[in-house]
């Protein structure tokens, strides 16, 4: 058990004024059985009234809208989770987690990993054998792929960033008749939100990280899971104008004293 502080910013500058800006963020921790909030925060600029809800995988969600012009816009999401992974996630198994996905399918470039799970019988050992392998083949390189990369198109490659690990791994334990789901959050330490992946087996969800080549454990925090990454997009918008954008993001998590 963890007591896990965490601060996280997100910044949308833009080239010029957007109006008419409605935006859906899944950027807020919920209480699962593994992790229990006990304080939030979230402020948003510019100020605007802020509607909650759940998305069909029981994400939480703000949904938004701004009129006036605005050449940027920003949320900052802070708190404190307990975090507990020895409590058990007996979760409802949605079956939709056994199918893949047009992110999550691969048609080749298999062989090696399928291989190394059929020396293995349980569900769970397979997942991990798999994860290791890629851990060792697979490369990780940011900015070498974009939310839109597919896990064929990484694994061709052979390099990514986080979401392109649990993808290829998704597409690979749905192979295997292993029902998984993408998994998006933060990590304890500092830099960008994090992806990972939890296996169903034993009769209960399982977390695992390929791109650090670990089980989940108290280290981590949960935002949103899905099918993919596109069930867990942090921020998704429309606006009006002829504009660019950039993105920043900074997450910062820290362990603090248990009461």
């Amino acid at each position: 058990m963890r007591k896990l502080k965490f601060h996280y910013e997100m910044q949308l500058d833009f080239t010029g004024d957007v109006t008419r800006h409605s935006f859906a963020l899944r950027c807020l921790p919920k209480d699962t059985c593994t992790q229990s909030i006990k304080k939030l925060s979230c402020a948003i600029t510019p100020l605007t009234s802020i509607t909650k809800s759940w998305d069909a995988f029981g994400n939480p969600m703000c949904f938004g809208f701004i009129e006036e012009p605005h050449d940027s816009f920003s949320f900052c999401v802070s708190g404190l989770v307990i975090t507990n992974s020895e409590n058990i996630d007996h979760g409802e198994l949605n079956h939709i987690f056994y199918y893949p996905t047009p992110q999550t399918t691969l048609t080749h470039g298999m062989e090696p990993y399928l291989a190394l799970a059929e020396q293995q019988r349980d569900p769970v050992q397979k997942a991990l054998r798999m994860s290791d392998e890629l851990y060792h083949r697979f490369i990780y390189k940011p900015k070498s792929t974009n939310t839109r990369t597919t896990a064929q198109q990484a694994l061709d490659q052979g390099s990514g960033v986080c979401q392109d690990y649990t993808h290829i791994m998704l597409a690979l334990c749905r192979h295997l008749g292993i029902p998984a789901r993408y998994v998006a959050g933060f990590m304890i330490g500092e830099g960008a939100t994090h992806a990972w992946l939890e296996v169903y087996a034993r009769g209960h969800w399982i977390g695992i990280d390929p791109t650090n080549n670990r089980v989940v454990d108290d280290m981590y925090i949960k935002m949103s899971e899905g099918r993919d990454a596109s069930d867990c997009i942090i921020d998704k918008g429309v606006f009006f104008a002829n504009v660019q954008q950039n993105q920043s993001v900074f997450v910062k998590v820290t362990q603090e004293p248990l009461d």
